[in-house]
């Protein structure tokens, strides 16, 4: 099911890069374009966000307008193929970084086609795979619309996608990957008749039986250039599927059904001015597209030289990495530990054992149920030795998953989860939730006037209080960061009313803050906290090693959320306009004015609750 926001402003992105790079500007390109004016402050801002979706409508006039602009004869293509140059792929350029040669970005495309575009879907149906007796790579591609989009409308995706997925080579300074598509899911009697790209030659193309005709722009009369095929499927790593083999329909024997579709094949090509309008051996109205790539092999003197290019261009990496294995250090380090204590354990029970049988041995000759007695315990002994590893390893496991959860959730939502047998997301997924960040306002004077055993029992009453709050209204504590805390809502149990759940529990925080002033005012300190709070959409999953995982929430809105907080006086709280519309009828509020966040082009209404 194709959605109505279907396609990522990442596409739009990219256009708007390369036309940066030809023509200087581009502010052009969003005139009159309708985008959501009650949270972005133009139309450049929205289509230039990278985190939000528009329509095909937008996208295609966008990219007609594009082509208006640079009147290049493969522009849509040439665009498509600038990214890797322009890095104009927004975050996901990021990726290249983890990937080893071209073969790991073409293995994930079915992963990026889904954070770029909601029309289509994509299969791997020939993993890059060495071409016998080359130093050249091949894989194959399908591409299946959705049932409910009309594939005639992506005609001008098509060659921006072909030149996206010929530029992913170069990333590594190969040359740009050669794409054959011998199977074309498109209607050309469609595509002649009504796309703009074709409409000005009047070609009036029809289908007269099982030949297809049209007026031949240079020689001014009509003439067969296409014919109805029946495809033939092929086997691909043990797959079956149309490759472009076929017979004719007017063939002895020639026959639909089984394993045949029918198709249509191009058989004249066709030429208008400078363009090539169709080409003979084309295959159009096939029951999806086949993308056949191939590219030259990464030499491993070129990987080498590659992966140092890349991390003396990535700046921000080194202390990402220092904190990855500092924490993989601390998690080998408990691991050991954990085992070193379960080996003392047997070691204890081994011993254990070694003394009974060796009492067993020397109480042989004493009166018979005395010795039956130390048999049995002998025996218990032997079967809980047995035992006794496998019920560890499902009691740790249990603990774990209890762990798991209690460590963000109340006991309300603790309970209902394991009850139904729920786990975290292991693959990030992105969500609607609200993010609450809290602060002390003044903490940093407050920790040099208190010695530290003064300092921990404020904190800890604090927090405890804070805690009980949030589990009060089923938020998910994702992080306590000093005198800091941050906390969503929505996920992992999704509900409706997440914005209006956060600022309810924002305001209980600030009501209990002023039951604890009284004890913070005999320390000579008062106690005030700041809160900020964003609804939209945000990544969570889990994140870290095998060893050690955080379940954690990223992206911009948590940012806006951040800034929120930390421009909080005490006893406010701060919040977007995103969550005002949702809690409006529920509590009152003042305008506080607009702040710009790192990454976010529009700058953020804010809203005081008062």
């Amino acid at each position: 099911m194709t959605r109505r926001d279907c396609i990522s402003n990442r596409n739009i992105k990219i256009i708007a890069a390369y036309i940066q790079s030809k023509a200087g500007k581009y502010s052009s390109l969003f005139e009159g374009l309708p985008y959501p004016a009650d949270e972005f402050t133009s139309p450049q801002d929205f289509f230039l966000s990278e985190d939000e979706w528009t329509t095909y409508e937008n996208f295609r006039e966008l990219f007609r307008r594009a082509k208006a602009l640079i009147p290049e004869p493969q522009f849509y293509f040439d665009c498509g193929a600038s990214s890797a140059e322009l890095r104009s792929w927004g975050r996901f350029h990021y990726f290249v970084r983890v990937f080893a040669t071209p073969d790991d970005g073409f293995r994930r495309l079915p992963f990026f086609n889904k954070n770029f575009n909601d029309t289509k879907e994509m299969e791997i149906i020939l993993p890059p795979t060495d071409i016998p007796g080359s130093k050249r790579i091949r894989t194959l591609i399908k591409v299946v619309f959705h049932s409910d989009f009309d594939a005639n409308k992506d005609y001008v995706g098509d060659p921006f996608l072909r030149g996206i997925l010929s530029s992913i080579p170069t990333l590594w300074g190969l040359a740009p990957a050669m794409i054959h598509e011998p199977l074309k899911p498109y209607d050309p009697v469609v595509l002649l008749n009504q796309e703009p790209e074709f409409i000005s030659y009047r070609l009036d193309a029809r289908m007269e039986g099982h030949v297809m005709t049209l007026r031949d722009p240079r020689l001014g009369h009509r003439r067969i250039v296409g014919e109805d095929i029946l495809l033939e499927e092929e086997v691909v790593n043990g797959k079956r599927i149309y490759l472009g083999k076929h017979t004719k329909v007017s063939a002895p024997g020639a026959r639909s059904g089984g394993d045949r579709v029918k198709a249509l094949l191009i058989t004249q090509t066709v030429r208008a001015d400078h363009d090539t309008l169709i080409k003979a051996g084309e295959i159009y109205r096939a029951p999806y597209a086949i993308l056949d790539i191939s590219y030259d092999r990464l030499s491993f003197s070129r990987r080498l030289s590659q992966i140092f290019r890349i991390r003396e261009r990535t700046n921000d990496s080194g202390s990402a990495l220092i904190e990855t294995i500092e924490g993989l250090r601390k998690s080998i380090k408990a691991k050991n530990e954990a085992y070193l204590l379960l080996e003392r354990t047997h070691a204890r029970l081994r011993e254990a054992k070694t003394r009974l049988d060796n009492y067993a041995v020397e109480l042989e000759q004493k009166v018979e149920e005395r010795t039956r007695e130390l048999q049995r315990a002998k025996d218990d002994l032997l079967k809980l030795n047995r035992d006794l590893e496998s019920r560890v390893r499902h009691q740790v496991g249990q603990l774990a998953k209890y762990n798991e959860l209690r460590r963000y959730l109340s006991p309300k939502l603790t309970e209902k989860i394991l009850s139904t047998g729920h786990r975290f997301a292991r693959h990030p997924q992105r969500r609607p939730v609200t993010v609450v960040f809290t602060d002390i306002r003044g903490f940093s004077s407050l920790t040099d006037s208190l010695e530290p055993e003064e300092l921990f029992h404020l904190l800890d009453r604090y927090l405890a209080e804070m805690i009980r709050i949030v589990h009060l209204h089923d938020g998910t504590l994702n992080k306590i960061i000093g005198d800091g805390l941050l906390i969503f809502f929505g996920d992992p149990i999704p509900m409706a009313d997440h914005a209006a759940r956060a600022v309810k529990m924002a305001i209980h925080m600030q009501k209990q803050v002023t039951h604890l002033r009284g004890e913070w005012l005999q320390y000579g300190h008062d106690l005030g906290i700041g809160i900020g709070i964003n609804t939209g959409y945000a990544t969570i999953g889990s994140v870290g090693s095998t060893m050690y995982r955080d379940y954690t929430v990223i992206g911009n809105q948590v940012n806006v959320a951040a800034r929120l907080e930390s421009l909080a006086g005490a006893g406010q709280i701060l919040i977007s306009q995103r969550t005002y519309s949702k809690v409006r009828d529920l509590v009152k509020a003042e305008k506080a004015g607009e702040i710009t966040v790192k990454g976010i082009h529009t700058p953020v209404k804010t809203y005081r609750i008062q």
